[in-house]
């Protein structure tokens, strides 16, 4: 005997519960991203022009949205276990709530699923020496993105039943997050191409020095420990994406418990980056000991004007706004010779 389908008020349920429990998570990652953005390694607080507010109002964006979603979430519960004492139960609160619970809850996933992207063209973006063409192609699939889900939110407004799984809502949500996917896997692969094009060449400037060291297993470059982590980060927004998109296409209920780990995995993972490219600043002896800082010519005449362009792999000294301005892994920072554009990699 097949087992019965989840129904609706346990999916919110079951929602509830993993937005809580990740949403501790988030927080207590969030409060250490918070102290690398406006603190330095020594302890005092980030002068206005150390700050990366790109950043911070990323963070605090990704923050407001994450906690109002939890709130609309439990008022929704509330009203639907506790207050509502009518015909159907909970599952009538569920199916007819088309208020401002049900449309700011449609509206928190958007916007985090869109920041998280558009932050993740914009990396993209500064990887490539600030390339119009990765910017372009990326705006495009992220403006096609906002309109397929300005379009859903419209018809939600506009339904009789609070169902995101409506079958008029459905096509342009599986859209949605079948772009979001999309950008996500081109965006984090073509990040990934770009750090392992500079870990190649860069592998020829080492091998002078490593020949020289008694190690039989020389530890990794700071480039591949940085490859490693972007892709870890992004399967965890990949995969709940995918569980998401399943979820619609099956129409099933575990698109709440499915959205609600999407949602959160957004902000957790955009701190885990903060978190672990300042984690190898906090260690640059280390890293000292088995890197070479080397400049790497490359030619992006496919990109924009072949204007000479340069790639440092930097292992940062102790200081304070060396050791910790660039914290984020891929900051813009001045090229030391006039008329060069350089793009500094972190790691």
């Amino acid at each position: 005997m097949a087992p019965a389908p989840l129904s609706l008020s346990a999916a919110e349920l079951i929602q509830e519960v993993f937005s809580c429990v990740l949403y501790g998570i988030y927080l207590v990652t969030w409060g250490m991203a918070g102290r690398i953005l406006l603190t330095v390694e020594s302890g005092r607080w980030r002068r206005a022009s150390e700050i990366r507010w790109v950043l911070v109002a990323v963070s605090i964006l990704l923050f407001v949205n994450t906690t109002l979603d939890l709130v609309m979430a439990t008022i929704t519960l509330m009203q639907a276990f506790v207050l509502y004492s009518g015909p159907g139960g909970a599952t009538h609160i569920f199916e007819h709530s088309s208020g401002y619970q049900t449309i700011t809850k449609s509206i928190c996933v958007v916007v985090q699923s869109l920041t998280g992207d558009g932050f993740l063209i914009y990396r993209c973006w500064i990887v490539y020496n600030k390339s119009k063409l990765v910017l372009g192609c990326g705006a495009v699939l992220w403006l096609t993105n906002l309109s397929c889900a300005t379009r859903a939110i419209v018809l939600l407004t506009q339904a009789s039943q609070g169902l995101i799984l409506s079958s008029l809502i459905q096509p342009w949500m599986q859209s949605f997050w079948s772009l979001t996917i999309a950008i996500n896997i081109l965006a984090t692969s073509l990040i990934v191409l770009r750090i392992w094009q500079v870990e190649r060449e860069n592998k020829r400037y080492r091998m002078s020095v490593e020949s020289t060291q008694t190690q039989s297993h020389p530890p990794k470059s700071a480039l591949s420990r940085a490859m490693r982590n972007i892709v870890e980060s992004g399967m965890i927004y990949t995969v709940a994406s995918i569980l998401t998109l399943g979820a619609y296409t099956a129409d099933s209920n575990l698109l709440y418990p499915f959205s609600a780990i999407e949602l959160q995995s957004v902000g957790i993972t955009f701190n885990l980056i903060l978190i672990r490219a300042a984690d190898k600043q906090q260690h640059p002896h280390s890293m000292r000991e088995h890197s070479l800082s080397t400049s790497i010519a490359f030619n992006f005449c496919s990109f924009h004007s072949p204007t000479r362009a340069e790639t440092y792999i930097v292992c940062s000294g102790p200081g304070e706004v060396e050791g910790q301005d660039n914290v984020f892994g891929l900051m813009e920072q001045d090229s030391p010779a006039k008329g060069k554009q350089s793009s500094v990699m972190e790691v």
